[in-house]
């Protein structure tokens, strides 16, 4: 006979799981609290695998203590940075305020037209320019926590590269496994030769195509060439979509001033770059670098937009590369068992 009732099983939760389920939310919720030192810290981390080639070259070579190597290295950093910085600001500052100037004009005209000195106007006036006062507070307030920020930054990467070869060892704080600590070591090395070697192929190739756009559009006389140039080299992160965006306005800007043959001309220019980039650059730059799928690139990139706006989308292929490096020492590890 068949029993009408059936028996219930009793479940029960060991105080452990509770703990570490409290634990782990507790972790996570830490996490999220201090994120923007791990930011901080993992863009240390990116700096710190682009230049630790060139001063363990500088240690090899002229056998010089790794503290100073590395100091000489970020000098060298510095100094190119601020040089550029001075070069480059004046004149991008002035080309883009007559650029702004240009296409703000005829708005300008038209308030300054319609403009009456009413009671109601003159209050919105005041009201602006109280707006404006705490404005001007609040960019001096943000430059200054900015410049806090780079030297931050600076400091952080500086220590990781001076524990560059005793990094892999912290994991001891959670492991006395010396394979564990091994692995450890494996990802660490894996992780700056591919990231390491994609942040230093990207910035030559943004530099190669900045200076290339900024010297072919004067000689074809474009203004606005160097915001236009900068632009273009800012947007080779995003591949083959980046050099399409950038020719966007440089066309415009050329059909505006200079006519639609000048305009069909900038467009033959932007198309030449790109062959020249895909056939001749690209090779020889990431030939020696680990490179990125250009679709997985630009699903990566918006993904980190939408998550984090702008810091998301610029940490978002770093970040790819880490989680890369780390899911393909899992699964090398993990294939000779499940065969």
């Amino acid at each position: 006979m068949f029993s009408l009732f059936k028996t219930k099983d009793t479940v029960s939760i060991s105080p452990s799981i509770v703990i570490f389920s409290v634990f782990f939310l507790l972790s996570l919720y830490f996490l999220y609290y201090v994120r923007s030192v791990l930011i901080l810290l993992f863009l240390g981390f990116i700096i710190m695998v682009a230049l630790n080639p060139a001063v363990t070259f500088l240690e090899r070579r002229l056998r010089l203590p790794r503290a100073v190597s590395s100091f000489l290295v970020y000098i060298i950093m510095i100094s190119s940075l601020v040089t550029v910085v001075g070069v480059i600001v004046p004149p991008l500052t002035n080309q883009l305020y007559q650029l702004l100037k240009t296409i703000e004009m005829p708005f300008l005209q038209q308030e300054l037209n319609n403009f009456s000195f009413t009671v109601g106007e003159i209050g919105n006036l005041i009201s602006r320019v109280g707006d404006s006062v705490g404005l001007v507070i609040a960019i001096i307030s943000s430059t200054f926590s900015s410049i806090f920020t780079f030297f931050t930054l600076l400091v952080i990467s500086f220590y990781l590269m001076l524990d560059r070869r005793e990094l892999h060892k912290k994991s001891m704080w959670f492991t006395r496994d010396e394979k564990q600590v091994a692995v450890v070591k494996d990802f660490l090395d894996s992780v700056e030769y591919q990231l390491g070697g994609w942040v230093r192929g990207q910035v030559i190739l943004m530099l190669a195509i900045g200076v290339v756009t900024f010297i072919g559009l004067t000689l074809l006389g474009v203004p606005y060439a160097l915001p236009l140039a900068i632009l273009a080299g800012v947007l080779e992160i995003i591949p083959n979509l980046g050099p399409t965006l950038a020719a966007m306005p440089a066309v415009f800007i050329a059909y505006l001033y200079l006519g639609p043959v000048m305009a069909g001309v900038t467009v033959i220019f932007y198309i030449i770059i790109q062959q020249f980039e895909n056939n001749l650059i690209v090779p020889k730059i990431m030939k020696d670098n680990v490179d990125v799928n250009p679709l997985v690139a630009i699903v990566t990139i918006l993904t980190g937009l939408k998550i984090a706006g702008v810091t998301g989308a610029i940490l978002a292929i770093p970040a790819y590369i880490v989680i890369r490096t780390l899911y393909g020492m899992w699964y090398r590890r993990t294939l000779p068992t499940s065969v």
